[in-house]
Parts: C-alpha cells; sequence; structure tokens
C-alpha cells in the first residue's frame, strides 16, 4: 500500500473579500489546505480563515501589500513555514482604481502594475523554486506538473473600453506574461490564465 498523498496546500492571494474569499472556500471543501492572504482586510481574512478551517481542518491568514515586492518575495515562505508546503497559488488579489486616458499617470499604472503583474509573477516564481527545493529537478522532468499557478485576468481584456485604464493595462500584461511563465516554468509548474 502506498504512502497517502500529503494534504494539497493552496495560497489564494485578496481571500478576505468576494471573488478570492468564494475561490478560497471552494478549495477549502475540496480538501485543501488554504493560506489566506489579504492586505488590510483583518476581520474578513479571519472569517474567512474560520470558514476554511471549517470546511478542511487546516486554514490560516497572511497579510502582504502585494505593491511591495519585499512583502511579496516573503509570503511563500511564510506560508511554507506555517503550513508546510505549498502546492498552488491562485493570483486573485487586484487593485482595482479608476482612471482614464485623460487622467493616467505613471504613479497610477506602477501601482496596478506592482499588484496585478508584478506580485503574480514573483509568486510563481517563488512556487516554481520551492516545487524544485522540495522534489528535486530530476524527478520532476518525468512526473509531469508539481504545482499550479492559477492568474485571474478580466473579461475587460476581451471587451475594452476606456476607463479603469490602468487596470486593464495591468491585466493585458498578466495575460502576456501568463503565456510567458507557461512556458518557461514547465514542466514542473502549470500556469494557467482564467
Amino acid at each position: 500500500m502506498s504512502a497517502p498523498s500529503p494534504l494539497r496546500t493552496v495560497l489564494v492571494t485578496g481571500a478576505a473579500k468576494r471573488l478570492g474569499r468564494e475561490i478560497a472556500l471552494a478549495l477549502a471543501k475540496d480538501g485543501c489546505q488554504v493560506a489566506v492572504h489579504n492586505r488590510d482586510s483583518l476581520e474578513d481574512g479571519a472569517n474567512t480563515v474560520a470558514d476554511c478551517a471549517a470546511l478542511a481542518g487546516t486554514s490560516a491568514a497572511f497579510r502582504a501589500n502585494l505593491t511591495d515586492e519585499t512583502a511579496v518575495r516573503n509570503l511563500l515562505p511564510q506560508v511554507i513555514q506555517q503550513l508546510g508546503r505549498v502546492d498552488a497559488v491562485v493570483n486573485s488579489a487586484s487593485t482595482f482604481e479608476h482612471d482614464t486616458s485623460a487622467s493616467f499617470s505613471f504613479d497610477a499604472m506602477d501601482k496596478h502594475l506592482h499588484s496585478n503583474t508584478g506580485a503574480a509573477i514573483v509568486l510563481a516564481q517563488a512556487l516554481h523554486a520551492h516545487v524544485l527545493a522540495r522534489e528535486g529537478t530530476d524527478s520532476l522532468l518525468t512526473r509531469g506538473p508539481r504545482g499550479v499557478v492559477v492568474n485571474l485576468l478580466d473579461q475587460k481584456l476581451w471587451n475594452q473600453n476606456p476607463d479603469f485604464f490602468s487596470y486593464t493595462l495591468s491585466k493585458a500584461a498578466l495575460e502576456a506574461a501568463n503565456t510567458m511563465l507557461a512556458m518557461a516554468l514547465s514542466p514542473q509548474i502549470r500556469v494557467v490564465g482564467v
């Protein structure tokens, strides 16, 4: 008889509220251990953790500002330290602030790109390094993907309009990064955009 598979652990960014919370709850219901990320929604994050724990038995909250590269680079190691491993990252968190071509600024674009694009890339990079360190490069080449990154895109990419200009640019950059990451991190990590 083979040893049981370890509990799958998923980091969900922006999991304190809205869509991120629903993703976290669905994963917990499916038996996953869920790392609930939030930036400032501490009470909502605690509620999501409690609800996930009631479904799966293990969940924990992690706080990080996704516009801060150091905070993003520290996030996955904190999850690994507390929950033991990470098998998937769902990049659900987004900065979503209104601007137009008339009000566009470098600052607005930078904020959206850091949070919505850069953080997703750094977390994918970190998951790849974790999987390689956990299982070694040789065994991964024959067994296929051992980790998954899911990047939430937006219908605005296919239904463009001139509002939320910087947000839409950041999601377009994430869509391009999604394809490049899928090629770069294969075969260890499967990268998908939804």
